[in-house]
């Protein structure tokens, strides 16, 4: 939540408000004056706005300890934990402060995508579409992470090039292990047949050849795989 310029400007009173108040009190008790009480406390508070307008104009021109957005894309196949990795994530982040948004392909399938379907064109069109929100965001300072299946390496590239704060990270599972850990039975009816275009299985899938993180959740738990994506956004903010 972002407070508004009103309740900003409103907060900022109330507090200059209170200051100018307690030094008040503070002056009158040290000179029983009035008057001089009140000459301390206006002499004060005009050099602490002039001071503080010099101290915020010299602090703009510094980049130091300025964090930028940054956009991540994923890819990875389904039940890889991507999501579960992403949200993990973003809860730890958003614990220091930061801003950050998971775009969930589950979820854009649902609203922004809900036209789609899942040939390859369509896929492609879900990746740019999920992209072009992801590069808004993060061009506005927002750490985003996109959590889709992302399976062509030809419209990853597309997503690299949106800009320079792109950052493509592999959630790495081999596939008897997403069987095994396949609750949803999701494989299961893919190998029988009863899911098409099941990515993986009866659709393909192009291990990126470009990527600046892999991560290999085969034997790895979620934890530390969560702590590896971490460090690597907060170096790269």
């Amino acid at each position: 939540m972002i407070d508004t310029k009103k309740r900003s400007i409103t907060k900022a009173l109330s507090w200059r408000l209170l200051a100018f108040f307690l030094l008040s009190v503070i002056s009158y008790a040290v000179t029983g004056s009035i008057k001089e009480s009140s000459e301390i406390t206006v002499a004060y508070h005009t050099v602490q706005v002039f001071l503080f307008f010099l101290h915020e104009r010299f602090w703009i021109t510094l980049r130091w300890g300025r964090t930028k957005g940054l956009f991540v894309q994923m890819t990875g196949l389904s039940g890889s934990g991507k999501s579960t990795l992403a949200k993990e994530t973003q809860r730890r982040l958003m614990k220091k402060g930061f801003m950050v948004e998971v775009i969930d392909g589950d979820e854009y399938r649902e609203g922004l995508c809900k036209d789609l379907g899942f040939s390859k064109e369509d896929r492609n069109t879900n990746i740019r579409r999920l992209g072009f929100v992801g590069k808004i965001l993060s061009r506005n300072d927002v750490i985003t992470i996109m959590s889709a299946i992302n399976p062509y390496e030809e419209v990853r590239a597309e997503v690299r090039k949106m800009g320079n704060n792109v950052k493509t990270v592999f959630v790495d599972c081999n596939l008897d292990t997403l069987i095994e850990r396949d609750t949803k039975g999701l494989y299961k009816k893919a190998l029988s047949g009863e899911i098409k275009n099941f990515t993986g299985v009866s659709d393909p899938f192009d291990p990126p050849y470009v990527c600046d993180l892999t991560l290999n959740i085969t034997d790895e738990n979620m934890n530390k795989t969560a702590n590896k994506l971490e460090k690597f956004i907060l170096e790269n903010i």
